[in-house]
């Protein structure tokens, strides 16, 4: 990412870097293992008049294409379609590599194909009149005031051939590029669609990347589904579609991807609780709670580690805290929470849930991020000498901290308020970008040094919901930084005029070039 002039690499997230492994860790096997039952899945999720278009390059196509005949049928392979398209050429000892391959498969053989059409070769051969036979001869036919008689319709070109040759990858200098690594061409995308599917037809993505399916579907008027394990596709995408004023859509956290992980190498989760723990420096207290002791600056903390597929939700840690006081006769002074996931509106939830127990809770409660690459950790951890060892080197990040500014509101005569609302501070406890190279020490520093100097180069993108029914967050303005070349510092101030209303809450959404998410909200 750029943020500033100053280009920066992101550390992935524990799910990308778990999914990326069971990806390719034994090189092709291990991604058919991992498409195979996907493809499954989708020949499932297809409507009998629907297609399927699978996009690879030449190191994966004929494996690829032999899943495909044992999933769909060999008599439901429509086309194998060439694109192919025109790049720098490097010296090598083989033929330039400049095309890649999509197969494109049928549910059944009701399935939808709207069949397009290319420019002929030479279009300049062709006549837009109407030739006949006179005297046995063929000649161009003259109407009654000796004009040549034209065609009733347009040439519309030839029917579509499986090589596409018109349509280019994204250049370094393209105005669409948007700096994500596999984005395809729009124009790409959009033929794709129209060929098989209409207005109204639901189309579906499930390795989203850069969102340009769900950007093309949009303006195609179809209806859309994407699915995306890595952050920076979702808030690609999500920029993309703000952008471009797509109508409302909703993004939902669907997975438990490392509840599964867990389970499919044997381990169970209180196994993998007391790892964590261990590897923070606390001594687990029991078998099955999650919870641990740390002595850390004279004070003895409780620690507890969350479930792998859940949310840690303000009122848990209401509850733990509550429990902490007390536990073991003797209470503790601070409460450690350890989680792989934390629900929106988490810090305002929760500091909504302690002002109403005013008093009654007088410990301090820290609440962590579980490090991106723990999992690699909890499979070396096999003895306490190893996690001796490790210790050093597990970094939990505290969570990100979001204050608004005091709303200003302004009565106009027409019986409506113009209302301000700023971020008056966003913090990043610490920041996910590597540390293992000279490169990336470098990076941090330069970027911490940016985030104190203007907090608002760490935010994505921010949205304002100005009457927020407590329940469901709709996003009424929003910016956003942007993508390549659009990428700019957002405004940290938001202003809008409304109906004036006696009581309102204004909830705001934050989201970090990270993928860290906060939320806050107002009453006024």
């Amino acid at each position: 990412m750029t943020i500033e002039g100053n280009e920066f690499t992101k550390e992935p997230s524990v799910i990308e870097r778990l999914a990326y492994k069971d990806t390719w860790a034994g090189g092709t096997d291990s991604y058919l293992d991992m498409l195979y039952p996907r493809l499954q899945l989708m020949k499932r999720l297809l409507s009998e008049d629907g297609s399927i278009y699978v996009h690879s390059d030449w190191h994966a196509n004929s494996y690829v294409r032999l899943l495909m005949d044992e999933i769909f049928g060999k008599n439901n392979m429509v086309n194998e379609i060439i694109w192919h398209y025109r790049r720098w050429s490097n010296v090598a000892s083989t033929f330039q590599k400049m095309h890649d391959n999509i197969l494109l498969y049928r549910k059944s053989d009701k399935a939808k194909f709207n069949m397009l059409y290319q420019d002929y070769s030479h279009p300049e051969w062709i006549e837009d009149t109407v030739r006949g036979f006179v005297d046995g001869k063929l000649v161009r036919l003259r109407d009654d005031a000796g004009d040549y008689i034209k065609r009733d319709k347009e040439n519309i070109g030839v029917p579509m051939h499986d090589v596409w040759t018109d349509i280019n990858f994204i250049g370094p200098t393209a105005q669409e590029r948007i700096g994500y690594a596999t984005q395809k061409p729009k124009a790409l995308i959009e033929r794709i669609i129209k060929t098989s599917s209409d207005e109204g037809d639901l189309i579906a993505d499930f390795f989203l990347g850069s969102g340009t399916t769900l950007t093309a579907s949009e303006e195609l008027g179809r209806h859309w589904i994407g699915c995306e394990l890595g952050k920076v596709g979702i808030q690609v995408t999500r920029a993309r579609l703000v952008e471009m004023a797509a109508k409302p859509f909703l993004i939902e956290n669907i997975g438990n991807y490392q509840r599964e992980m867990i389970y499919l190498t044997g381990g169970r989760i209180w196994e993998m609780q007391h790892l964590i723990l261990k590897l923070y420096g606390a001594t687990p207290r029991d078998k099955i709670s999650g919870l641990g002791i740390r002595k850390t600056d004279n004070i003895d903390e409780l620690v507890y580690v969350g479930y792998p597929d859940r949310p840690v939700t303000a009122r848990k840690a209401e509850e733990l805290a509550l429990q902490t006081q007390n536990l073991d006769g003797r209470g503790y002074k601070r409460l450690v929470i350890l989680g792989w996931d934390y629900e929106y509106n988490y810090s305002q939830a929760l500091e909504s849930r302690l002002n109403a127990l005013k008093d009654k809770i007088k410990i301090k409660i820290e609440s962590r991020d579980i490090p991106p690459d723990i999992y690699d950790y909890l499979k070396k951890a096999k003895s306490d000498e190893d996690i001796e060892a490790l210790s050093d080197k597990v970094v939990f990040y505290e969570r990100p901290y979001l204050k608004l500014g005091k709303p200003q509101i302004k009565e106009k005569p027409d019986g409506k308020e113009k209302i301000s609302i700023s971020l008056d501070r966003y913090v990043l406890m610490d920041i996910p970008v590597s540390h293992l190279s000279k490169k990336g020490e470098s990076d941090y520093t330069t970027l911490m040094k940016l985030a104190k100097d203007n907090f608002a180069v760490l935010i994505d993108y921010w949205a304002v919901d100005w009457d927020y029914d407590g329940c469901t967050f709709k996003s009424q303005w929003q910016a956003f930084r942007g993508n390549g070349r659009k990428a700019k510092t957002v405004p940290i101030t938001a202003t809008e005029t409304l109906e004036k209303k006696k009581d309102r809450i204004i909830a705001v959404r934050v989201v970090d070039i990270f993928g860290n998410d906060a939320g806050a909200t107002l009453k006024l």
